[in-house]
Parts: C-alpha cells; sequence; structure tokens
C-alpha cells in the first residue's frame, strides 16, 4: 500500500486572474498548462473568468457559496500553484487580492511560480506585492526565475518563443 503513495502524481494547480477575454496572462498559464506532462503531475486549471468569486468581508469559509469551500479544498490539496496575472497600476487587480483574501490560508507552506503581463516593463516590482502577501500569510516560498511579459512576448496576438522558453524556466525551477 505504500508503494502506491510514492506513485501518486504530483499536484500542480494554476491560476488565472485576469478577466479579460483576451488575456496575455491567460496565454501564459495555457503555455504553462501544455508544457506540464499529464504523466508526472495532476494539472487542475482555476479560470476567475469562469467563476463566481464574492467580495471577501471576513466571514467564515463555511458561509460562503459551497464552490468556494470546493476550490479551498483543491487549493489546499495541491503540491505548486503558478499565478497567472496582469499587472494593473503597478500592482496586482482587485480581482486577485480579493481572490488572496478568501484563500490564502489553502495556499501554507506551498512552492508557487508567476506568470504576469504588464503594459510597461517598469512595473516588474508588482510581483513583490504579492510575495509580500503570500509569505507573511502562508509562508509560501516563489521561485526563480518569473514570467514578466511585456508586448515583446507577443507577436500578433501569440506568445513569441522567447516567452514559451521563460514559462519553461519557471517550470523547471518550480517542479
Amino acid at each position: 500500500m505504500q508503494l502506491l503513495n510514492y506513485f501518486e502524481l504530483k499536484k500542480i494547480t494554476l491560476i488565472s486572474t485576469s478577466l479579460s477575454k483576451d488575456s496575455k496572462s491567460a496565454q501564459l498559464i495555457d503555455c504553462s498548462i501544455d508544457l506540464l506532462d499529464s504523466n508526472l503531475y495532476e494539472v487542475n486549471h482555476i479560470d476567475l473568468r469562469s467563476l463566481d468569486i464574492p467580495f471577501c468581508d471576513g466571514r467564515d469559509l463555511s458561509d460562503y457559496p459551497k464552490h468556494i469551500s470546493e476550490i479551498y479544498s483543491q487549493i489546499s490539496d495541491t503540491d505548486f500553484l503558478i499565478f497567472g496575472f496582469p499587472i494593473y497600476c503597478y500592482s496586482i487587480s482587485g480581482v486577485f487580492k480579493n481572490f488572496l483574501d478568501i484563500f490564502t490560508k489553502a495556499m501554507k507552506n506551498k512552492k508557487y511560480g508567476v506568470c504576469c503581463s504588464l503594459g510597461s516593463n517598469r512595473s516588474f516590482l508588482a510581483i513583490s506585492d504579492l510575495q509580500k502577501i503570500l509569505t507573511f500569510q502562508s509562508n509560501a516560498q516563489m521561485v526563480l526565475p518569473t514570467v514578466v511579459a511585456d508586448w515583446s512576448f507577443f507577436s500578433d496576438g501569440n506568445l513569441t518563443q522567447d516567452a514559451k522558453d521563460r514559462v519553461e524556466l519557471m517550470l523547471e525551477s518550480l517542479l
């Protein structure tokens, strides 16, 4: 029976936090999913565009709708996380912050990667907002390199090979 546990797949959960239908950070998450070997990992994808996440108001987790507890359990049970997010006004979005406010306790001691998109290459320091939250709230550890994608990572709306290579480097560091 213990031998069976040895061969259990590691779980990785990728979280797309942009609500834009043409999200560049979601493209980075999709690329990550494509690069992951489903024979080695159980891959789960949480896309906030398809979920109704209520505002965090300090209530107990059991007082939220049932799907919130299910997402919480999924995050809690995962081995690794990857966050895909846009950077707005030099920080993470309000949607992403609200998500973190509800789910950070489920991220305790997790190792995570970052795939973010930004309008200016000077916005990269916004990653430190996420790192600060997850370090202090969850004791989570961010891996380097992070994927910080500005306009040069996209050509005709698609990821460039350089962008795909950077995603692959982040995955190698995470896993």
